[in-house]
């Protein structure tokens, strides 16, 4: 299924201009040569053309937008790579407007777009107004859950998702970690451009702490614990036996537990409480529901734009949920560049070379 190919490599030289930032360790890469470098470093590890470029463009997506879910997952390559024995995915229980996609151990990524398009291509198709689509049997995280939400908006659906994940949350401090960071996301068509909300239900997203150990850096006070239950700004005491703090108290940890039974419990992903660990199970879920307005009103994205519209113009300093996100994109894409952190990207330049370590 999947085998290294050097058209990418060799694609990639002529995009070679960037700029280094000494004040903040980040490089400044031509979004075109983060796409490139990314591609070929996923395919140096195992990847087909096809599933090295989605993936590359799902990151990059995320990084555009200044999310944390983006090119820090090549920071270690080798978790990227394909798990062994994995397959393409494969629709399962399918019913007019439901189907279950068994991952085959393919990366979340290209599950989570699997599940996504399916969920609103059912909803468009049926007579009725809503679908739901999972996707269990994924070795990995399928990264920014707005990326799938918008993808679905922007044909005229309004998505659901949401996606459970290892164990590296703990309901409350003081507790072992047994939540991953749990999204949820919502895309809603509208006007001028799709409204997107994407939330992890805990404190700080994983690969947050992740990005925090590349670069260096402390994490936020009240983000996370160290193993003896106690608050901790250091990255490092986080993942190494710590755990990350949910949002908001009870009410993310409740949060947290709904995407569980949504994601997890309703998906056929490894169910809290009946394994040893979801990490070591290797079987993540996620779960897509689309809706499709046109169903149950007329004019939705007339009607959801003046929502919001309302809610800006509400007060002074009001922003939408997702603005800034967008913004950030809009101007990295005028500018045709986007900052790296340059232990991040000569992990991506190192692995497009060479591959994976011996």
């Amino acid at each position: 299924m999947w085998s290294r190919s050097v058209s990418t490599i060799s694609r990639c030289g002529k995009y070679a201009q960037r700029s280094l930032s000494a004040t903040t360790g980040t490089v400044n890469v031509s979004i075109e040569e983060a796409l490139c470098k990314t591609s070929a470093a996923l395919e140096a590890i195992g990847w087909d053309a096809s599933s090295a470029s989605l993936q590359a463009d799902i990151m990059v997506h995320a990084e555009l937008c200044g999310n944390n879910q983006g090119l820090v997952k090549m920071y270690q390559p080798e978790v990227m790579a394909p798990a062994d024995g994995a397959a393409s995915p494969a629709v399962e229980r399918e019913t007019p407007t439901s189907a279950v996609v068994n991952a085959n151990q393919s990366p979340g990524m290209l599950a989570a777009v699997t599940a996504a398009d399916l969920a609103a291509a059912k909803a468009l198709s049926s007579s009725g107004p809503i679908s739901i689509v999972s996707a269990y049997n994924t070795s990995t995280s399928s990264g920014q859950l707005a990326y799938y939400v918008e993808r679905m908006a922007r044909r005229g659906v309004v998505a659901v998702a949401a996606a459970n994940s290892p164990e590296f949350v703990a309901a409350a401090a003081g507790g072992k970690p047994v939540f991953g960071t749990n999204p949820l996301a919502i895309g809603v068509p509208s006007q001028p451009h799709p409204f997107v909300f994407d939330m992890a239900t805990s404190a700080i997203a994983l690969f947050g702490v992740l990005s925090a150990k590349a670069k260096g850096e402390m994490l936020p006070v009240g983000v996370a614990f160290g193993k003896d239950g106690k608050e901790t700004t250091d990255a490092n005491e986080a993942l190494e036996g710590g755990a990350i703090a949910t949002f908001g108290g009870h009410k993310g940890a409740g949060l947290s537990l709904c995407v569980e039974i949504l994601a997890g419990a309703m998906s056929g992903s490894a169910v809290l409480g009946e394994v040893e660990s979801k990490k070591s199970t290797k079987n993540w879920g996620h779960t897509f529901i689309a809706i499709k307005p046109d169903a149950l009103v007329d004019d939705f994205e007339r009607k959801s734009a003046s929502v919001i519209a309302a809610v800006k113009d509400s007060g002074g300093n009001i922003r939408i949920p997702g603005e800034r996100s967008m913004i950030t994109a809009i101007k990295r894409k005028e500018e045709g560049t986007l900052p790296v952190p340059e232990t991040i990207w000569n992990s991506i330049l190192h692995t497009a070379e060479h591959g994976l370590a011996k």
